[in-house]
């Protein structure tokens, strides 16, 4: 038998990829059966790539939690990168194709959601980016784990030059997964491509089928319809799918929220079958209707006995065998705990849901529930979940100041005001001010005595939210016109422009006398002073 790196005797080859296999190892040293990732294992990799993958796979060994599939050693054997890794003798679960119930498809819901919810959660943010069946496997424990995880677009770039493949053909058996948006022109990664993922995958093992075939998301975007998941399964799972797999990133739940919405449905069976009416006179819901979420009130799954009726991104390496107590029960804000569930925008909708939801009303009490608009109720959902987000920035401790930014951040990428305003208030460069340094030193942000971050990185993010911000608000938000004066007055980020800074300055200070805050306008007029004796 071969043996790698003078250490890992070479048992079996579990796989082979574009660009890296797989094998079954014995540590001899320990004796014990391990896994064994060799990237570019004919033709190595170049010292950019090592410097990259070092860098990168420093956080997949970090990365604790109990669905990821954490590394257990990275390092460089020749000019070939490779990964030890734990073993799990079940391996992945493309075996699983075309036979799982609806059991098992919660639970692996679950598994990889609360995985995902992780990772998006880091700083920076980690995302997937080839979520197939391949890539998540099934432990001695039951237990669904993601792996492949971490490795960005630039490292894979990095591989497939050294070892000379092209990149549509790494993309080959990944393309049936991916999102619309990543066949776009700037096929810039988020979050929600990894949710769309997931529902294919979850499609595709309850089925047999993939929803939009060999050509994934492509298809989407040339018209094609969400299809039905066929079958005898329940509205909410059907449901749930379907939103996974909407053609808009924003109309996807986030992985926090698929994770809530699996959780409830293996604790409480019976919502499986409640979910919203969604007809009207003027719409029909079908598989490829857009959707909304919408919030179920904790109270009422305690009334739920009866069922209600209702209509409701890197290339892989091949067939990876490699490798922990359930998830906790999801925190609960006092006593209104939410779970976020798509929903179609359709008029009517609230009507039947209100009715069935008893006498408390969870956003407000109203005069007339058969006259709710679909668009109110969008309205009142992102209302509460604004409120629920600003409740966690309130406390103190990291997790639930972490969990605020991202469910403000999924809001705010709805085009939620609010959200993006609290996004700019979080990331901007703001001296003294107790609340937004106190948010940034729970994030766990580098920050200076004047409480300016010092990374690079959530710096651009703070010009990103500023910019928005402003443009959400038709350039009259006067608070980031001000904030992002900060960045051309110092030259942090971008050129020193002290032009450009007056020009915001100015704004800044006509909105805020406008707007009658006359304390802030004269924190701008005082800048103004400061920076005409710099001109």
């Amino acid at each position: 038998m071969a043996i790698f790196d003078q250490r890992y005797e070479q048992e079996l080859l579990l796989g082979r990829g574009a660009f890296s296999e797989v094998w079954k190892v014995k540590d001899i040293q320990t004796g014990v059966t391990l896994a064994l990732k060799i990237y570019n294992p004919t033709t190595g990799i170049d010292e950019d790539g090592k410097d990259m993958l070092t860098h990168e796979f420093a956080l997949m060994v970090n990365a604790n939690h109990k669905n990821l599939l954490r590394p257990l050693f990275f390092a460089v054997s020749g000019d070939r990168p490779y990964l030890i890794l734990p073993f799990c003798e079940r391996g992945n679960i493309g075996k699983m194709v075309g036979s799982m119930g609806e059991e098992e498809a919660w639970k692996l819901l679950r598994d990889c959601a609360s995985a995902l919810a992780y990772l998006h959660a880091m700083n920076p943010p980690v995302l997937h980016q080839d979520i197939k069946p391949a890539n998540i496997l099934l432990n001695d424990n039951g237990d669904y784990m993601l792996t492949d995880f971490g490795v960005s677009t630039q490292v894979k770039q990095s591989l497939s030059r050294v070892s000379h493949q092209d990149m549509a053909l790494l993309s080959a058996g990944t393309i049936s997964y991916m999102a619309p948006e990543r066949f776009s022109r700037n096929n810039l990664p988020v979050m929600a491509n990894d949710i769309y993922s997931l529902g294919s995958t979850v499609f595709e093992l309850i089925s047999g089928m993939l929803p939009f075939g060999n050509d994934g998301g492509l298809l989407q975007r040339k018209g094609a319809e969400i299809p039905e998941l066929p079958g005898d399964y329940s509205p909410l799972l059907k449901k749930t799918l379907d939103n996974c797999l909407q053609e808009e990133p924003w109309q996807r739940p986030t992985a926090e929220q698929l994770e809530e919405i699996a959780t409830r449905a293996i604790r409480h069976p019976e919502l499986r079958n409640v979910v919203p009416q969604a007809e009207t006179e003027a719409e029909t819901v079908t598989s490829s209707a857009k959707s909304t979420t919408m919030q179920i009130p904790d109270q009422y799954l305690q009334q739920a006995k009866t069922p209600v009726k209702g209509t409701v991104v890197g290339p892989s390496s091949a067939n990876n065998n490699v490798v922990d107590e359930a998830p906790a029960e999801p925190k609960k804000s006092g006593k209104t705990l939410y779970i976020i569930i798509a929903a179609v925008i359709i008029a009517g909708l609230a009507a039947g849901w209100f009715l069935l939801s008893g006498k408390d009303k969870p956003l407000a009490v109203l005069q007339d529930e058969s006259a709710i608009s679909a668009d109110s109720l969008l309205k009142l959902a992102e209302t509460q979940e604004f409120e629920e987000c600003m409740n966690l920035f309130r406390q103190d401790d990291p997790d639930s100041i972490n969990s605020a930014r991202n469910r403000m951040a999924a809001l705010a990428e709805k085009g939620n005001k609010d959200a993006i305003h609290e996004m700019a208030y979080t990331y901007a460069p703001i001296p003294n001010d107790q609340e937004s340094d106190r948010r940034k030193r729970r994030l766990g942000w580098s920050i200076n005595a004047d409480g300016i971050p010092t990374s690079p990185e959530i710096n651009q993010q703070s010009i990103n939210w500023l910019e928005k911000a402003i443009a959400a608000s038709d350039s009259t938000d006067y608070q980031a016109l001000y904030w992002l004066t900060y960045f051309y007055a110092t030259g942090t980020i971008v050129k020193t422009d002290y032009a450009k800074a007056m020009q915001l300055l100015v704004k800044a200070s006509e909105e805020a006398g406008r707007q009658q805050d006359v304390t802030f306008k004269q924190k701008i007029d005082d800048m103004i002073t400061q920076l005409r004796q710099m001109l």
